[in-house]
């Protein structure tokens, strides 16, 4: 409830409190209070209180203490009261505790007055009295002797609701108090306990007062007198008989409690000596243990009930020494002995019930309670009593049992405990039980899976030692051969536990091992009989082997043994059966051991083999000698001598009957054994046929629904573990368990005979749906003929089997989605068989559970219409039914039907439902309401939305039924609980805070989860997890938390469970808000102690979302979290003080001063751990290691994190900001530590995360100017450097050692070494160290893959290096140094690494096609076991991590093997290809780039991938799986240098397959894949010998491919190409083009220039071309144009004179057009300009080409004659930027046949353009408008001038020249006439003509013959050159520079000669002036 103003919410207190006041004088009036009205009331009350403040109800305080006092003592409803307490001690707590001493006295007072009355009154008087006791017991202490004297009233009551309200005062008051108080008042409360509390008949009293007890002595024992401890404790010896189990339970408590408090005087309270006289001193209770827990448990056979709480006792005992008395672990662990001492007994048979108990015992009491200290203290104690001589065979298998399961807990076992224990083992695997050498064999197991490299060595012993053990088996006798095949059993069981362990092996076996168990145990099998006595021993051990071998090799694996393994199972007996049968004698109980051990065998085989690999194709092959060996042994099984089998031989025959049955179970269709079915039904209906033969079976509690197991007769404990021991069968007949399979919680948990039972009934449910109608109605009338003539106990037993058979039977139709039909026979009959088990009153709790659950199934089967045809017969039955067992029974099948079926299909008849089991509540008794309710809540799951309708009408039955005084039950609280969590599911979002539903449900789950029930507790968490999920905007995410932190540590681990579970749900719903709860912390000392395997996975995927959500946000609190938990020294400092942490309370003093030694109460002490500091556990440090090795990735890609100029700028703005990279050098210290720690474990951890924080930071740049230029990391050297050295050491791990290469490979190509030539030099020597011995690398005790993985992994580093080395040799003299150092260090292993390196590629190709297969039979792999088709694909997910990087160091310098020379700048030797190498790599490159390499990557792997350095020679490396297919082209490009193009090699073939696959590559979504295609095309083109461009496929092909992308420019909208990638590529392409079409010969030309011309000139017109692509296109143009216009001979053969001068007179038309449209445009922005000008160009290139011949002179001309029109027309434009654009056009083609050299085409081209055009040109300067002109025209006017003045060196001859310089003189003085802006350029001009001495003479003459007023300006600007030059220095030459004086040579222009000028006098003035210009 939210606050308001303090008027409102003073006035809502008030007005609440007024109610309360009214309705206690309104019961005066009308005797009746509302209980809905008051429990409203209070609910709102108390979230009232909850919301104000102290002050605020210190106001109103004592008036709400009285009304609310008044309405208990009125007599209210259970809730309600509980409710009333709760609210008078919250105003206690929120307001003045002052008040607690009146009101504990006021009701103390109306008890004490009143003797009759309501017992609701007492009731409620006595509740709220407890409350504050609870909660104020120390400061009441004076109170308790007369509270005892209250509570010895309250129990003469009849009512024995009002006796349990007594003595539970008296439980709170004790615990309250604490042991604190009179002693007198103490003792006076110990009378009431023994005289009344535990005489009482009420079992909830009872109980409760065993809690009484137990608190006694947990505070101390106060008030006990003489002898009172021994009679308590004889009392509650007594009570475990008692018939509750809640009794036995708290008896159990009571009794460990007051053991414990008898062994330790130092915490028993003494009274007070007479005269203040010290007390005398407490005495130890001599025998205490050995009197009341060892005696019992060991003095004989009792029901089983007993000794489990005896069982119950001792951990009581256990934990009250380790939390109340501080015991160490070390103390605890003396306990052991003595524990394990209670099976020591004079004979050696086991006792599997004794056996659960006391592992039960050991398990929980000690193990649970230790550190890992304390754990390995006690496991070493336990290997040396494993050793003691004296040990019974249950000693043994308990001791061997336990050290499983520490070992199992502690995850590692140091090297010394090892050995100790490997030594225990091996002698215990030849003890003469056989119950031992298996537990023996199972703990090895579990040894070799702890640590890896124990399995290899001890198998290898173990297959010798067996084999020593067969051979002297074989000639021993008498006792001496017993004991050997008891050895031989043993040797067996122990080599198949061993490998049973493989597939947990982090480094798996060498294949030499399982090969060499198979070839044992098939020897075994099929061996020759050496001694008869021994054989059947033989073949069971051999077959022991087999199973083992079948179940625990990968599939892959055994697919080659199929074969060899299915021809080891031939038919037993054949022939005449009995008569063999009978020849056998005395040996035949061996040989059916032998045939039950095959047949175990060939289960094992189906199971994890055939069910796998069976096919239509494979099925006769594999399933049918399957199956005849099946059928040859049920015939044995049906042969008169084993039917009648006599008593010492009926054991051996039960086996067999199970392992058979259960192998044809394990079959995965019944139909194919159909010829068997008769026999099997005739065996399995025998317990049916012959019952008092034959017990009840086991198998219904787990066919059962586990969802109702509240409903009984298995109520949930405190764990499974505990669920199993309860539920504990176990007899010494039982079958040991299988060694290769998984383990029961408790050994032999079921006898023999009911373990046949089991396997007949779950045979015939498999059978029973298969068979035909008449055949299943037969079976049914067996089983009612059964229970007709049956008596008790076999009439509870043929049910019970009858329950199984048909429930297993249902359940596999139903999975298999079978539908019978609704009026069959045989529905009906089931129906009819199970509506009469609901209705016989006497039927068990499990009969009806599984009657209901097997309706439900029914209904499933058959069709809707059944469904719903059997539901409204069920609801008919409703009214009829008398029972309110009955009533119920009929309320859960129809929970049980909705929920088959579904809520969609039964939607219509949910109403009615509803209805009826609301109206079955009303009128249901005492216990039955909880099958009512959880009807209901079955049905309201299954409904779904189609219930919100009913949702008021059960919330108000639920409130009916909490307010009822006679419901008030823990079961009924939790039926409530759970329908309230349904309804919440339900209403999801509508469930909003404040809302009536809201305060509904919430009321009624805080009523419901109040006391201390696991089930109701359970329902409180469940609420709020139901909350999280459907409707998590009723509350925030912190009251969430606030509420389940508490839960985290309870001692119910489905309490923990559910907790972190929805603490999960609450981080993927609001990770941000989570994060700020900080419960990391929390967390972490939960996975600490924590032992349950779901619970530990949960917190694991928590934290670890925790870590993801927090990371970008905060990543130094995840760093500072890691650190304290791997590195913890001494404390774990990773829990919060109310969890791992803390000390104990003070200890209160006594006021009356009456006793000593009073101790805190028990549960203060129960939250404290051990004072001993403990360090965190091995595995919980793992897991931190690992969370910490995610964070560089957790933060994200945001570059702030990674970038620390960036992080500092942020960190500027943003003060508060938390970024991975402020904390770089933390994390690396971090990682440095634990990747050289002690934990061997963690080691390959921190090197991983070295790797990571390389590849995350290796770029960031130091930002200290200091240090510019180098990198960041470089500063932690030495930290990587050490890293380095710690894991490439010799004895390191593999794993480890894979890893250090990868980060001494990350350390030398990331920079971080720098130029360091010493770093460099001790990475490489470290790297590079293993390749002195590379041979001798082999790692014999793992798998062949770890040794394949690490050289895999050199091999990787090395290639990295090389490849790095010889980019820095490309990248500049400094990087160069770098690249010479390390190819100087890489020479010495040249020759290997190249040899290793084509041999790896080798490996990978074979594994990449032939997967699924084996190799190429003649195929020798280079890695040693990669023939393998397991171990080839265990290893495939490295090679291809390392592939890449090798393909590229091969390829880089590969050269041919008879041409090997180094390349250029290296010095390293390179790699010689010869022919089949080359043909190798070039088959996996273009395997690659095919994608069939994909499935390596498809297959996820959690590896790091090399560094990839590729990118420093060709761009950037794409990551992921594109990067391989980059390599692969890579290496192509390489491959396709001109040294390997030979037919042997690189033929004309090859290389049309590759152009081929590039045409249409299947990688060409990424980005890179064009230049990368591109660039391999260039090398094809450029390398590629002539005659291979010979082949027109091959020539088409590539012009394809290049074409191809320019085809998105040609098709673009706008034709543009915007990125620089996409330019870089079409640049390429056209690049490649024309040295491709330079390259052809004429004939190939003539097929491929027009259209590749044509292609160029659309090119060109693109408007948006610019650029690097508008030049690679002109470049392409004018390569085509100039391969079109040679005429030589060999050129023109295919493509004569004549088509070639069409294409380019063509190309001239078409470019003509083009730039007329280009100036012609409306927007001539600048770069359309360009383009015209480069347009201009090529149309005078082009033009220029035109051959000229005298075929092709008409032709020429039109050319010439288009492209002049195109010149002229563009000069007429009125836009000077196209007549700028065309006289520098004019220009270029001017100044390159003044430079041609002889003169040629290009001068004769030149003067044919100036003299049409000249004239044109001088009009640009005698069209300029007078005026300011813009800068174009300027422009325009300049070159122009220039141009003439170019012009004038073209021409030869002097009259030629003098006329073009008189033209240009005039130009001059009419620009400078038209604008001033020109002197300065004709000054220049004029500068520079007059200044040669070669034109100084034509410019007099010249100037002379010029019109007065031109040459008077002329003069001007002659004297204006004199003054400039008089005042400056020597004039700087200007830009235009004077053409190079050429000889004369002949008239190119044909022109009539002009006359010779008449002289005109000269002035002197003119003169003057020109001499001093000269």
């Amino acid at each position: 409830m939210g606050k308001s103003g303090a008027g409102s919410e003073l006035a809502k207190l008030d007005v609440l409190v007024a109610q309360l006041e009214s309705m206690a004088a309104s019961f005066k009036l009308q005797q009746h209070l509302d209980p809905l009205i008051c429990f409203d009331l209070l609910a709102d009350l108390i979230w009232t209180i909850d919301d104000e403040s102290p002050d605020r109800i210190l106001a109103c305080q004592r008036k709400c203490e009285d009304a609310l006092q008044n309405l208990l003592l009125l007599g209210v409803r259970p809730p309600v009261r509980h409710l009333a307490a709760s609210a008078v001690l919250e105003l206690m707590i929120k307001g003045d505790s002052i008040s607690i001493y009146s009101r504990a006295s006021s009701l103390q007072g109306w008890l004490t007055d009143n003797k009759k009355g309501d017992p609701s009154s007492f009731i409620g008087a006595a509740q709220c009295l407890g409350t504050l006791y609870r909660s104020y017991g120390p400061k009441i202490t004076s109170n308790l002797g007369e509270t005892s004297t209250l509570v010895a009233k309250l129990m003469r009551f009849q009512e024995v609701s009002v006796r349990q309200a007594g003595i539970q005062l008296l439980h709170d008051a004790l615990e309250g108090c604490g042991g604190i108080g009179p002693w007198s008042a103490y003792a006076d409360g110990l009378r009431v306990i023994l005289k009344s509390g535990v005489t009482d008949k009420s079992a909830g009293v009872k109980a409760i007062s065993a809690g009484c007890l137990r608190l006694f002595a947990v505070t101390g024992g106060p008030g006990f007198g003489p002898g009172a401890l021994e009679n308590c404790a004889s009392l509650c010896l007594k009570a475990l008989e008692d018939a509750s189990q809640s009794v036995q339970d708290g008896f159990a408590a009571a009794l460990g409690a007051l053991v414990a408090l008898g062994l330790n005087p130092q915490g028993q309270i003494q009274p007070k000596g007479k005269g203040g006289a010290p007390p005398p001193p407490a005495k130890v209770l001599e025998g205490a243990l050995d009197k009341y827990l060892v005696a019992p448990f060991v003095k004989g056979p009792r029901h089983k009930d007993f000794r489990v709480g005896l069982a119950m006792a001792w951990v009581a005992f256990l934990q009250e020494m380790h939390l109340c008395y501080s015991k160490n672990d070390f103390e605890l662990g003396a306990y052991a002995t003595q524990v394990i001492n209670l099976l020591r007994s004079a004979n050696s048979q086991i006792d599997p019930h004794a056996q659960a108990c006391v592992l039960y015992i050991l398990r929980v009491g000690i193990v649970e309670q230790m550190g890992e200290p304390g754990q390995k203290e006690l496991m070493s104690m336990l290997c040396k009593q494993l050793n003691l001589a004296d040990n019974s065979p249950s000693m043994l298998v308990v001791l061997l049992r336990t050290l499983s399961h520490l070992l199992t807990t502690l995850g590692e076992v140091t090297l010394s405990a090892r050995d100790a224990l490997d030594g225990a083992l091996v002698s215990s695997s030849s003890h003469y039980s056989v119950e031992v050498r298996v537990e023996a064999a199972l703990t090895l197991r579990t040894l070799a899976e702890v640590d890896p490299t124990f399995a290899s060595n001890v198998m290898s012993c173990a297959v010798t030692t067996l084999w020593a053990v067969h051979e002297a088996v074989a000639v021993e006798k008498g006792d001496r051969l017993k004991l050997q095949l008891g050895a031989l059993h043993g040797q067996a069981a122990l080599l198949a536990a061993l490998l049973a362990s493989y597939p947990k092996l982090l480094l798996g076996l060498p294949s030499r091992l399982p090969l060499a168990v198979l070839d044992v145990g098939r020897k075994l099998v099929l061996q020759p009989v050496r001694n008869s006595l021994s054989a059947a021993s033989e073949k069971e051990a051999g077959w022991m082997l087999i199973s083992s071998f079948v179940s625990s090799l990968p599939r892959e694996e055994l697919r080659e043994k199929e074969r060899e393994l299915i021809s080891l199972w031939t038919a037993p007996v054949s022939g005449n059966i009995d008569g063999m049968l009978k020849q056998l004698g005395g040996n035949l109980a061996a040989e059916i051991s032998g045939w039950s051990a095959a047949v175990e065998a060939l289960t094992a085989f189906v199971k994890n083999y055939l069910m796998a690999q069976i096919s239509p194709e494979r099925e006769g092959m594999l399933i049918q000698p399957v199956l005849g060996y099946l059928s040859g042994s049920l015939s044995c099984l049906s042969s008169n001598v084993l039917q009648q089998a006599t008593p010492p031989l009926k054991p051996f025959v039960d086996v067999f009957i199970i392992k058979v049955l259960r192998a044809f179970r394990t079959l995965p269709a019944p139909l194919s054994y159909k010829n068997e079915h008769t026999q099997l039904l005739r065996i399995c209906t025998a317990p049916f046929r012959e019952p008092s033969s034959y017990g009840e079976s086991s198998s219904l509690r787990l066919l059962l629904d586990a969802r109702d197991a509240s409903l009984g007769p298995w109520l949930p404990g405190r764990d499974s573990f505990q669920d199993e021991m309860r539920a504990f069968e176990g007899g010494g007949d039982g079958l040991l368990p299988c060694v290769w399979e998984e383990v029961p919680a408790f050994p032999q948990p079921v006898p023999m005979e009911t373990t046949l039972v089991d396997e007949m009934m779950l045979c015939l449910g498999t059978l029973f749906g298969t068979q035909s109608e008449t055949t299943r109605l037969q079976v049914l009338d067996v089983m009612e003929m059964s229970i007709k003539n049956g008596k008790k106990p076999s009439y509870d037993a043929s049910l019970t089997n009858i329950c199984v058979a048909l429930l297993g039977s249902l359940k596999k139709s139903v999975a298999q989605r079978i539908q019978e039909h609704p009026e069959g026979e045989v529905l009906k009959r089931i129906q009819t068989l199970f509506e009469d088990i609901l209705s016989e009153e006497t039927s068990a709790t499990t009969h009806r559970r599984a009657a209901a659950e097997g309706l439900g199934l029914l209904a499933k089967m058959g069709t809707d219409v059944y469904a719903a045809r059997l539901m409204r017969s069920l609801l008919s039955d409703v009214g009829a039914a008398n029972e309110s067992l009955h009533k119920g029974s009929v309320a859960f099948v129809l929970g049980c039907i909705h929920r088959s079926v579904g809520g969609m299909a039964l939607s219509a008849l949910v109403p009615a439902t509803v209805q009826a089991i609301c109206s079955m509540a009303r009128d249901a008794k005492e216990g039955h309401h909880v099958w009512i309710l959880h009807g209901l809540w079955l049905t309201i799951e299954s409904a779904g939305l189609s219930f919100v309708p009913h949702v008021q009408a059960t919330l108000t039955l639920v409130m009916d039924i909490i307010l009822s005084e006679d419901h008030n039950h823990p079961e009924i609280r939790e039926s409530i609980g759970r329908v309230v969590n349904a309804i919440v599911a339900v209403l999801g979002p509508e469930l909003s805070f404040g809302s009536s539903l809201y305060s509904r449900c919430k009321s009624v789950v805080s009523v419901v989860s109040s006391g201390e029930e696991p089930g109701a507790l359970l329902e409180g968490v469940r609420y709020i997890q139901q909350l999280v999920v459907f409707a998590p905007q009723a509350l925030p995410v912190h009251a969430h938390v606030e509420t389940l932190l508490p839960t985290l540590f309870s001692k119910q681990p489905s309490l923990r469970h559910a907790a972190v579970s929805t603490l999960r749900h609450l981080c993927e719903r609001d990770p941000v808000a989570m994060n700020n709860e900080r419960i990391e912390e929390d967390l972490f000392a939960m996975l600490d102690t924590e032992t349950d395997s779901k619970i530990i996975k949960t917190v694991r995927l928590t934290l670890q979302r925790l870590l993801d959500s927090a990371c970008p946000s905060y990543p130094s609190r995840w760093i500072q979290i890691c650190r304290t938990v791997v590195l913890a020294s001494s404390k774990p400092n990773v829990s919060s003080s109310n969890a791992i942490g803390g000390a104990e309370e003070p200890v209160g003093e006594d006021d009356e001063g009456s006793m000593i030694g009073s101790r805190n109460s028990e549960p203060a002490k129960s939250e404290v751990r051990r004072e001993v500091d403990l360090l965190p556990r091995y595995t919980t440090r793992v897991f931190a290691a690992e969370c910490l090795s995610r964070i560089p990735t957790a933060v994200g890609a945001d570059p702030l994190h990674f970038d620390i100029n960036q992080a500092r700028q942020h960190l500027a703005r943003n003060p508060g900001a938390d970024l991975l990279v402020l904390h770089l050098g933390e994390l690396v210290a971090l990682a440095y530590q634990v990747a050289t720690g002690a934990m061997e474990s963690i080691r390959t951890i921190g090197v991983g995360l070295l790797d990571t924080i390389l590849e995350k930071f290796g770029k960031t740049e130091d930002p200290d100017p200091e240090y510019a230029g180098h990198l960041l990391l470089e500063q932690y050297q030495a930290q990587f450097l050490s890293a380095v050295r710690t894991a490439l050491e010799p004895s390191a791990s593999p794993l480890l050692m894979a890893s250090g290469a990868r980060l001494a490979a990350r350390i030398v190509t990331s920079g971080v070494a720098g130029n360091d030539r010493g770093v460099l030099q001790r990475v490489l020597n470290l790297i590079s160290r293993p390749l002195s011995n590379w041979d001798s690398l082999n790692y014999t005790s793992y798998a062949e893959w770890v040794c394949c993985k690490v050289k895999a992994g050199l091999l990787g580093a090395h290639a990295a290096v090389k490849t790095y080395a010889l980019a820095c040799l490309k990248s500049g003299p400094e990087k160069a140094v770098v690249g010479n150092l390390l190819i100087s260090l890489l020479g010495n292993h040249v020759n290997l690494l190249n040899r290793c390196w084509i041999g790896l590629l080798k490996d990978y190709t074979m594994v990449c096609t032939q997967f699924s297969g084996k190799m190429q039979q003649n195929y020798k792999p280079f890695l040693e076991g990669m023939e393998s088709p397991a171990i080839a694909a265990k290893l495939q997910p490295h090679l291809h991590e390392v592939s890449s990087l090798i393909l590229e160091a091969v390829a880089v310098d590969a050269v041919p093997a008879s041409n090997a020379l180094p390349i250029e700048l290296s010095t390293l030797k390179p790699v010689e290809l010869n022919n089949s190498d080359f043909l190798l790599i070039w088959a996996l490159s273009v395997l690659i780039l095919l994608n069939k390499g994909s499935k390596v990557s498809d297959r996820s792997h959690h590896a790091r991938s090399f560094p990839s350095f590729s990118g420093r020679i060709m761009g950037n490396s794409p990551a992921g799986n594109a990067n391989l297919q980059l390599v692969a082209l890579r290496a192509l490009r390489c491959l396709c240098s001109p040294s390997f193009y030979s037919p042997a090699m690189l033929s004309i073939d090859l290389c049309q397959e590759l152009l081929s696959m590039l045409l249409n590559p299947s990688f060409q979504a990424y980005s890179w894949a064009p230049m990368a295609i591109v660039c391999v095309v260039e090398q094809i083109v450029n390398s590629t010998p002539e005659t291979y461009l010979h082949n027109e496929d091959l020539v088409v092909t590539i012009v394809d491919i290049s074409m191809s992308y320019c085809s998105d420019l040609l098709a673009s909208e706008e034709n543009r190409w915007d990125t620089f990638e996409s330019d870089a590529v079409v640049c390429c392409a056209l690049s490649t083009l024309g040295n491709l079409v330079a390259r052809l010969n004429s004939k190939m030309q003539g097929d491929l220039i027009p259209q590749l011309l044509c292609a160029g000139l659309k090119l060109l017109s693109l408007r948006g071309l610019s650029g690097n692509a508008l030049s690679s296109v002109t470049t392409l143009v004018t390569c085509l144009t100039t391969a079109a216009s040679k005429t030589d001979e060999s050129y023109v053969e295919y493509f004569p004179v004549e088509d070639r001068c069409a294409v380019l007179s063509a190309s001239v038309e078409s470019l003509a057009s083009m730039c007329e449209k280009q100036w012609n445009s409306k927007s001539l922005d600048q770069n359309t300009i360009q383009h015209v000008q480069i347009l201009l160009g090529i149309l005078v290139a082009v033009t220029r080409t035109v051959p000229d011949s005298d075929a092709t002179r008409s032709l020429k001309s039109s050319a010439q004659k288009c492209c002049i029109d195109s010149l002229r027309a563009a000069l007429a434009t009125n836009n000077p930027l196209v007549q700028l654009a065309v006289v520098q056009t004019l220009s270029a083609t001017v100044q390159a046949g003044i430079t041609e050299q002889p003169k040629a085409s290009k001068c004769s081209w030149a003067l044919l353009l100036m003299r049409e055009l000249g004239a044109d040109v001088a009009c640009i300067v005698e069209a300029l408008p007078k005026g300011t002109l813009s800068s174009a025209q300027t422009n325009a006017v300049v070159e122009s001038l220039k141009l003439l003045v170019q012009l004038r060196s073209l021409v030869e001859g002097d009259d030629a020249q003098r006329e073009v310089l008189h033209v240009l003189l005039m130009a001059i003085v009419q620009a400078t006439t038209l604008a001033t802006s020109f002197t300065s350029v004709a000054v220049k001009l004029v500068t520079q003509l007059a200044s040669v001495p070669a034109s100084a003479t034509q410019f007099k003459a010249v100037l002379l013959d010029l019109p007065p007023e031109a040459r008077g300006k002329l003069q001007e600007i002659i004297r204006t050159s004199v003054t400039q030059d008089a005042r400056a220095s020597p004039p700087v030459p200007g830009p235009i520079k004077m053409p190079v004086a050429m000889k004369p040579l002949p008239a190119v222009i044909a022109k009539p000669a002009s006359p010779p000028p008449v002289p005109a006098p000269e002035s002197p003035s003119s003169n003057d002036e020109w001499d001093d210009f000269q």
